[in-house]
């Protein structure tokens, strides 16, 4: 059940456009959406989900599936913003033939801020600090951001890049192999850090005033710490996700 998290985290952002610009009151969205994505994990399928979504924007503060943030204004065009966010990622030892005898990887939860500039002419640029406050991963993630939203009377595109660290405790929780765990067909491993990079686009477009509908489609690089781990399906070097669905904000 991990992918159908991930999609969700990933479409954060196309959701949360679609509120508009009505953050002085505040505004909460429901909605139903269709996921689908990769998985680097050995033997097990990409599948797809259909889930309900709820997001919240106001001057200060928004909420999507599986991350708050607090917004502190500095000025016209700069920002920072307190993060919460869900780390749902992972795996049971159930979940794969190739899994077997290992111990389970369990989601965790992450805090941090982010500093973001905003500029018509280049976009947005975010830099973004987490770190795992569970106890489970211990681990820090560092992510650069670039998105530029081409704005229309019907329609809102929004292409983006970014660059993402993560640090070695969190890679080896998540892809690494114990001594304990080690069998005939998997061998130790304790990765350092890894880096990736990645592209999206997620496309808006508004049915009424309070109705609209989301879509985004996400490719990433693996990175090669992550993608020499035995638990890894050899040969994968990227992974993707996509998701559609209707948002009614009131």
């Amino acid at each position: 059940m991990k992918n159908h998290w991930m999609l969700l985290a990933i479409t954060s952002t196309a959701l949360l456009a679609i509120s508009g610009n009505s953050h002085a009151t505040g505004n909460f969205g429901i909605g139903l959406g269709v996921f689908s994505g990769s998985n680097e994990y050995k033997d097990i399928d990409t599948k797809n989900y259909v889930l309900p979504v709820i997001t919240y924007e106001s001057e200060n503060f928004t909420l999507s599936p599986t991350r708050g943030e607090y917004h502190f204004q500095f000025t016209s065009n700069m920002w920072i913003s307190i993060i919460g966010s869900a780390r749902l990622q992972g795996y049971k030892a159930k979940d794969s033939a190739a899994f077997k005898g290992m111990d389970d990887r369990k989601n965790g939860f992450d805090l941090g801020a982010s500093i973001n500039i905003y500029d018509q002419e280049i976009g947005l640029l975010s830099l973004e600090w987490l770190t795992d406050v569970t106890g489970k991963s211990k681990g820090d993630e560092v992510t650069a951001a670039w998105s530029y939203p081409f704005e229309g009377k019907s329609l809102a595109i929004t292409p983006s890049i970014f660059w993402r660290w993560q640090s070695a405790d969190l890679v080896n929780y998540y892809y690494g192999v114990k001594e304990k765990e080690v069998t005939s067909n998997r061998s130790v491993y304790y990765p350092k850090s890894n880096s990736n990079v990645g592209a999206a686009i997620s496309i808006n477009y508004p049915l009424s005033q309070s109705t609209g509908l989301f879509s985004g489609v996400s490719v990433y690089s693996l990175g090669n710490k992550i993608k020499k781990s035995p638990l890894v399906d050899d040969g994968k070097d990227l992974g993707y996700s996509a998701s559609i669905g209707l948002i009614y904000k009131f």
